[in-house]
């Protein structure tokens, strides 16, 4: 498992370019998993049923993952569209988004040359304007633990800026805990030693 954060957008946008009166408009938005990408596909293809063409490529989940990809070229000839913008995308280093050019031909035939630096460059031109943020890698991690050691878990959740994802009060409490991939093993150390060994972390 690859535990270093990457980049992923911080919201969708969408920029507009124009080739030899052909008008390009590159949404982009952030994306996880295959669904979501299929999804985002569909609803910018609903917004523009009456263009010429709606290409797409999405990198579902890592930027550097070659498996959770996939582009369409939509009626354009086979490689022009999709597989340039997909290119694009994975030269990005953003992972988990989805981008969708919608075009309105312009009367002038750019070839087939021609359209994949359009594609391309419409995808170019939305990803030189996006914001970013890095995301941490995430594993699951739960404990059972005595209510005396409440104050305890609660504290080194937040030091560890992890999460509790849910919290069952029985007998015992079980936690369930999202937590930097990087960090987990450190925190369940830390969490036995501090509890004398009465509380042990499982990560998933």
């Amino acid at each position: 498992m690859n535990n270093t954060p990457y980049l992923v957008l911080s919201a969708p946008l969408m920029v507009q370019t124009e080739v030899k009166r052909s008008k390009f408009l590159a949404y982009v938005a952030p994306t996880q998993g295959v669904a979501e990408a299929k999804a985002f596909v569909a609803k910018i293809k609903a917004l523009h049923p009456d263009a010429s063409h709606n290409c797409s490529a999405f990198v579902a989940s890592r930027p550097e993952n070659s498996i959770e990809i996939g582009f369409s070229d939509d009626g354009e000839p086979s490689g022009c569209a999709g597989r340039p913008m997909l290119n694009v995308l994975q030269g990005s280093g953003i992972g988990e988004l989805t981008v969708v050019v919608t075009r309105y031909f312009g009367g002038t035939k750019l070839g087939t040359g021609g359209m994949a630096r359009a594609y391309g460059g419409a995808v170019n031109a939305v990803l030189a304007e996006v914001e970013t943020a890095l995301k941490a890698v995430t594993v699951g991690a739960t404990c059972q633990c005595a209510y005396q050691w409440t104050n305890l878990v609660e504290l080194l959740v937040s030091q560890y800026e992890a999460k509790i994802l849910a919290a069952d009060y029985g007998e015992l409490i079980d936690y369930q805990i999202d937590i930097d991939a990087r960090r987990a093993h450190e925190f369940s150390e830390e969490v036995f030693e501090r509890s004398n060994g009465q509380i042990v972390v499982k990560i998933d």
